[in-house]
This record gives structure tokens, sequence and C-alpha cells, in this order.
């Protein structure tokens, strides 16, 4: 039983000795290491182009920081109040806006928002606008003064300012604007349009 287990341990050691003597051979009898082949790779560039960034095709949306906020006068029919609400380009380079601003009443610039936002008309789709230096972009903001005086009868208070974030922005502009406002903020008392180049 033990000789085939000793053959096996033979034949292993007989390998072992086969693949120093190899190893020695390559390395060669004297102990010196066998010489070194330098092979050098050289890298050439593709030759397609990288294909440059895409370039945006028009002006960039208008920040709030490019744009100048005012509110024109009052104007009324039927118990509702229209006040323009005008964003001019005040940057050296022409931008666009598209869509509806935020706006609500505030205590002062910075404070807190009374009443609720105002809610979105829905008489004009939205158009891209773009404004060269300079120009200026209109939306209407309307004012329901028969929900504050019905609906509001104990909400009522008097508001100074105005709070309008530009679309797409989230840093808000303000503008002075004394009125009767509502502090019910599940009472929405005004709504604004999306904005326009039109007057």
């Amino acid at each position: 039983m033990r000789a085939p287990t000793m053959t096996g341990q033979r034949m292993l050691a007989a390998c072992c000795f086969t693949l120093i003597a190899l190893l020695g051979t390559a390395c060669g009898s004297s102990g010196t290491p066998a010489p070194v082949k330098t092979v050098t790779v050289t890298i050439r560039p593709s030759t397609s182009p990288t294909p440059a960034a895409l370039a945006p095709s028009g002006p960039l949306p208008c920040l709030t920081t490019d744009l100048r906020l005012t509110v024109g006068a009052a104007n009324g029919a039927a118990g509702t109040i229209y006040y323009p609400v005008d964003f001019t380009n005040a940057s050296t380079s022409a931008c666009t806006m598209y869509g509806y601003p935020g706006v609500a009443f505030v205590g002062s610039p910075g404070g807190s928002q009374v009443g609720a936002p105002a809610g979105r008309g829905s008489n004009t789709a939205p158009a891209l606008v773009t404004l060269e230096p300079g120009a200026t972009a209109h939306a209407t903001l309307a004012v329901s003064d028969v929900l504050i005086g019905n609906n509001c009868l104990h909400h009522q208070v008097q508001v100074h300012w105005l709070q309008v974030y530009p679309p797409d922005q989230y840093s808000a502009l303000f503008a002075p604007l004394s009125r009767q406002g509502c502090a019910d903020k599940s009472l929405v008392t005004m709504h604004i349009s999306t904005v326009s180049s039109g007057p």
C-alpha cells in the first residue's frame, strides 16, 4: 500500500528538480541575469477629431440678478384690480424668460409671506421671451377685491410689498405695493399671468 505513494512522491520531486534546472539554464550558469529586451510602444493620437462641446444655441435664461422689477399703477374692473408687473433686463447680455412668475404679498422685503400666493391665470399660453439689454417683459397681477372684502372679513391686513420670483428662479425680487390683502392662506385672492413681450 505504501509503494504507490512513494512512487508519486518521487515523481513530484523529479519534476521540481527539472523545473529548477530549467530556471537555472534560463538565467545563465554564471549567475548573471539574462539580458532584458526593451520594447518601446508609441501611442499615436486618434485621427478622428474630438467632438467640440455643444455651445448654447441662444441666450440663457434670465437670472434674478439680471432683472429689475417694477409694479405699475393699479387699474380695476368689476371687483378685480390689475397691476402691471414689469421685468427689465439690467444686464449687458440678452436673456430669456418663459412661464409664470411666483408672486405673493409680504410684510417687508425678505419678510414673511402674507396669505396665499398668486394662482396662475390661464388666458395666455406661455411663450419664450427674449430680452435684449434694457428691454422689458410684462406680466399682469389680478387681485380680487370682492374675495378680500366678502370672504376675508376677519383676515384683512394692510400689505406694503410684493415678492416676485422670476420664472425658474429661486431668489426673489421685491417692489413696494400698498393695498389691502388677505392673511387667510386657504383663500387665493390673486392670479398672475405668464410673462410676455407685449405691453
